[in-house]
């Protein structure tokens, strides 16, 4: 499949009990889709407003995106990301030429034995693989994973609000090239806060 300047857009609450994948995309972007029913102008290949999945799956896999305008996201979330009861966000396999960031999420909470993973991607510039704006929670049982990611990019993660991961949740960071960028930039995060948690490798 290919996409001129063009996105993919998902709204609300999903399906639940389904899985859902947007694979083998080729992407050239040069102009910003304007969104009905909102204000949002944004260069990007998957968009998510407010989307909610419960015991689901949404795949991202082998992407080839090209932007020729500053300031694009790969895959962008606004609202509130919410992944609940077993379900999981998978981003693999994808590779983002002329993005800010790979993926740019507003917030993101993850709860019930949930998932959600970056897996062997790769940005050619840009400023981060993932960035937080209202930071995220990680809880009861859940995996935020980011593993196998390549950039030249400021910063690996980056958020601006407070990050959880609490109640025998991991953080599974590992084998991520970022060059000279910063692992992990936050302003405050609560980690391993009780005995039963459990967190990731920290090393890039």
């Amino acid at each position: 499949t290919v996409m001129r300047s063009s996105v993919v857009l998902f709204r609300r609450a999903l399906p639940q009990h389904c899985d859902i994948a947007v694979t083998e995309v080729d992407v050239v972007q040069s102009s910003v889709v304007h969104l009905p029913d909102t204000v949002n102008k944004m260069l990007s290949v998957v968009m998510l407003h407010e989307v909610v999945l419960t015991a689901s799956s949404l795949l991202v896999s082998n992407v080839e995106a090209h932007a020729s305008r500053y300031g694009a996201f790969g895959l962008y979330s606004t609202g509130t990301l919410a992944l609940v009861g077993g379900s999981s966000l998978y981003a693999r396999y994808c590779s983002f030429d002329g993005y800010t960031h790979l993926f740019y999420l507003n917030n993101l909470s993850v709860r019930e034995h949930s998932v959600f993973a970056l897996l062997n991607n790769t940005m050619a510039s840009g400023r981060s693989l993932l960035y937080k704006y209202r930071g995220f929670s990680v809880l009861d049982h859940s995996v935020l994973r980011v593993v196998g990611n390549s950039g030249c990019v400021s910063y690996a993660i980056y958020s601006l609000r407070l990050c959880t991961v609490q109640r025998s949740s991991w953080l599974d960071w590992r084998d991520n090239d970022v060059g000279v960028g910063v692992v992990f930039h936050d302003t405050g995060s609560v980690f391993c806060e009780h005995q039963q948690q459990q967190c990731g490798d920290a090393d890039g």
